[in-house]
């Protein structure tokens, strides 16, 4: 990237950060348009073999639905943090200065300087854009299975297409990541950085609880339905066995 001067330092790092915004965006809509997919009627050519495999008490495929509308929330939510924050950040450093003798030290590179002041928005933009798009990838590979369920060789080799992408985009990242060592170890310091932050503010804003709250309520409610009793898909009107 090259050694940053007072003249470029705010120019690059603005650019980092809307260079995030733009995709991020355009995932965010995919996942708003896409998200309810799975959960209108099945085609009416796929309603016979529905029935004959008893599709509306089958908990695998149930689960598989919702599974896919679980991602692509989580997608959706992800790239609209990495919207905000990015949009934030590049505010931010359009409406400020820095000083090179107390901002930049020496032959400091732009990475250097987004972790030295804007730690917790690099590695949030960051770990949550990768998530999300990793997110989407495999919500796609679990909707490829079900649109493909009666053709089963097709659908595990379209799934394993996909997954083979997210995992090479995880591959690809963690050998060219520069800072934190990998994904997963960069999602671990955002994730302290970020409990950090809201305990610091939790006497200050009480958004901070709020944000807690909804945190572990998101934790406990996903538990909860996943080891909820099986219900019967209402779009088949077959009463589920006793």
């Amino acid at each position: 990237m090259g050694v940053l001067t007072q003249g470029n330092t705010q120019a690059l790092a603005q650019a980092y950060f809307n260079n995030k915004r733009v995709p991020a965006a355009v995932l965010a809509a995919m996942c708003i348009q896409d998200m309810f997919a799975l959960q209108s009627p099945p085609a009416e050519c796929m309603k016979a073999w529905d029935e004959e495999h008893n599709m509306a008490r089958s908990r695998r495929w149930r689960t598989l639905r919702y599974a896919y509308l679980l991602l692509m929330v989580l997608a959706f939510s992800l790239e609209i943090s990495t919207i905000f924050v990015s949009t934030q950040v590049s505010t931010q450093l359009a409406t400020s200065s820095w000083s090179p003798s107390t901002r930049l030290l020496g032959n400091m590179s732009l990475v250097d300087f987004l972790v030295k002041e804007f730690e917790l928005e690099y590695t949030m933009v960051r770990g949550h854009f990768m998530t999300g798009l990793l997110s989407f990838t495999i919500a796609q590979a679990l909707r490829v299975r079900y649109a493909l369920r009666k053709y089963k060789s097709l659908a595990i080799s379209a799934m394993c297409c996909l997954m083979s992408c997210a995992s090479g985009m995880v591959c690809y990242q963690n050998h060219h990541t520069v800072s934190y060592g990998g994904l997963l170890q960069l999602m671990m310091r955002n994730a302290e950085l970020s409990l950090r932050f809201l305990c610091n503010n939790l006497h200050k804003r009480p958004m901070s609880m709020i944000t807690l709250v909804c945190l572990m309520m998101t934790v406990l409610f996903a538990l909860q339905g996943w080891f909820a009793p099986e219900f019967v898909d209402s779009r088949y009107a077959i009463s589920d066995e006793k």
